[in-house]
């Protein structure tokens, strides 16, 4: 299981997350203009996750996680510590 005590190595991880939504087609996108922590949306025909830029990088891992849980990731290649992450 991944564990990072710094929020610098939150955040080079949470890059390697938005590569791996990218691989599985979904877009990453931050905003400011939400309440909530942010959600999955189909958009024009496209996935995106919206994301509340507010949230400290462990907690946008987190809802990575759980907006994706349940894919098929076998067809995807992804770092070993992320595909663990995400549970696949």
């Amino acid at each position: 299981m991944v564990r990072f005590r710094k929020k610098q190595e939150w955040e080079a991880f949470l890059e390697e997350l938005k590569d791996a939504l990218g691989k599985m087609g979904v877009a990453y996108r931050e905003t400011g203009r939400i309440r909530s922590e942010g959600a999955l949306c189909l958009v024009r025909g496209k996935e995106i996750l919206i994301v509340n830029r507010f949230l400290h990088p462990m907690d946008k891992a987190e809802l990575v996680r759980r907006e994706v849980k349940g894919r098929d990731l076998e067809g995807v290649f992804l770092k070993p510590d992320v595909r663990e992450f995400l549970g696949g």
